[in-house]
């Protein structure tokens, strides 16, 4: 009878450990949590006592159960001496049937299993998983190549792996823990992040990649509108460390493999930092003053990046400028505008815009047309005015260009009258030059003669006194010859 007692209690512990064992599998729960981030182990039972019940939490270690954190009923909390205050249940009310356990600021060493032992509650087992991502080398370079790994701790085969840039999902190989860049590009610089999880729970960690090299632009894809007469600028920003003195614009010929010549306004700023972070980039852009017919084509801004080995890799950047003008034509009293695009590859749609203004300066904004046409034909009631073609693609406006109709139809208008003005004005500027020299030839001939006497002051008064002499005599004669003829007169009457 003993044995047969003996057999049967052994055979209901087994059966006991066995629900138990199978009630752990079935609660047991896998846990993703990001390295440095709080992790939270959920443990909620439904408490139907009103006081508050004993919890401990255990976690295994190297076969051992140690505890983590404990509460009696009391409501007194143990912690594991020498074990930094990280994990705590922020629930202690009593009454409370939520005794999840939070860890502060995980790690690697933070992961493994944990048990969750609620008075009068079957435990709960919960795995936990630390993920964490990094990238070698260490400085990624343009040109180069990069690997991410994704690493789980402690690692399982029940997950699932994504990888996402800048939060755009990464379909190529993105089922896999490492994923590796053998040509590096700006493309691929931003903020990595790896998505580890199961059905249960998912977690994610990012990382920044900064590739050095030409930062501004980040493709050979950048275009560039300036209306002619314009000023515009070509972008080419380098990071710092990266920037070396034989950086060149070049610009490419469309018929040789020699680079054309450039524009002669063509200028490159010596201002090395646009920005109060001048230590994280060099400013090599490129500025036209002036853009003029002729000017548009491909333009190459090139330098250096120093790779791990030390060797000097060239990078460049391929900037396309297209120029805009309106061409007007007159034709039977009527005016049509033409927006002149030196590239249309990108141009889906014309929008013209007629500006008139108002008082104070005020600018009046009229749409007259929009659609895929480039010409204009301008109704007679706007004849005058200032008008503006805009040109977009699909998502966006590429640039504008404008044009002041009002000043050529005045020219149009008054071409006759013009040059008959400019005649009459030609004719009396001459008159009046000459009527200029000729005063100033008579000033110049009295200076002269006033110099040249004042320099013989003896015989200027020879001179004067012989002059007042023969004006005397002069004056005598005549007295004479005028008595002489009175008294001729008289001597005749008296004969008679």
């Amino acid at each position: 009878m003993a044995q047969d007692y003996i057999k049967m209690q052994a055979l209901f512990l087994l059966a006991t450990a066995m629900v138990i064992s199978c009630h752990n599998s079935l609660g047991a729960s896998e846990v993703f949590v990001a390295r440095g981030s709080v992790a939270v182990l959920p443990c909620v039972m439904s408490s139907s006592t009103k006081h508050s019940p004993a919890v401990i939490w255990k976690r295994t270690v190297d076969g051992e159960e140690r505890t983590v954190w404990r509460r009696d009923k009391s409501g007194l909390e143990f912690r594991a001496v020498g074990q930094a205050p990280k994990a705590y249940c922020p629930h202690p009310n009593f009454g409370s049937s939520d005794f999840s356990l939070h860890i502060q600021e995980t790690r690697e060493e933070d992961a493994g299993m944990y048990r969750c032992e609620v008075e009068g509650q079957y435990p709960k087992i919960i795995m936990l998983h630390v993920i964490s991502v990094s990238f070698t080398p260490a400085v990624v370079y343009e040109g180069g190549w990069v690997t991410l790994t994704c690493s789980i701790t402690p690692d399982t085969s029940d997950k699932t792996t994504k990888w996402e840039l800048n939060g755009s999902p990464i379909t190529s190989r993105s089922s896999k823990q490492t994923y590796t860049i053998n040509k590096v590009s700006q493309k691929d610089a931003g903020t990595w992040s790896c998505l580890i999880g199961n059905k249960q729970t998912e977690a994610n960690i990012s990382t920044s990649v900064e590739v050095r090299g030409i930062l501004v632009p980040k493709d050979n894809s950048e275009v560039v509108y300036a209306q002619l007469g314009s000023s515009v600028t070509l972008p080419c920003i380098f990071s710092s460390k990266l920037y070396f003195s034989n950086s060149t614009w070049n610009r490419v010929s469309k018929t040789s493999n020699l680079p054309d010549k450039l524009p002669s306004s063509f200028n490159v700023s010596s201002n090395p930092s646009i920005s109060p972070c001048s230590s994280m980039w060099v400013d090599r852009s490129a500025y036209i003053e002036s853009v003029q017919d002729g000017d548009e084509g491909t333009y190459r801004c090139s330098g250096a990046v120093r790779a791990d080995n030390d060797l000097l890799v060239k990078v460049e950047r391929n900037i396309q400028l297209v120029t805009a003008q309106v061409l007007s034509s007159h034709k039977n009293g009527k005016t049509t505008l033409t927006c002149r695009i030196s590239s249309t590859s990108q141009v889906t749609n014309y929008e013209w815009i007629h500006v008139e203004y108002g008082v104070s300066d005020t600018q009046i904004f009229t749409s007259v047309q929009n659609s895929s046409s480039k010409m204009l034909s301008i109704p007679k009631e706007k004849h005058l005015g200032e008008w503006v073609c805009r040109f977009y693609n699909k998502q966006q406006l590429l640039g504008n260009v404008t044009y002041h109709l009002q000043m050529m139809s005045g020219l149009e208008g008054k071409q006759q009258s013009t040059s008959v003005n400019k005649v009459a004005l030609i004719i009396g500027l001459c008159f009046m030059v000459l009527l200029l020299v000729l005063i100033l030839l008579q000033l110049y001939k009295n200076h002269r003669r006033r110099k040249m006497i004042l320099q013989y002051p003896a015989m200027e008064t020879i001179v004067h006194l012989a002059a007042n002499e023969r004006e005397f005599r002069e004056r005598v004669n005549a007295r004479e010859k005028v008595q002489n003829g009175a008294c001729g007169k008289n001597l005749k009457s008296e004969l008679v």
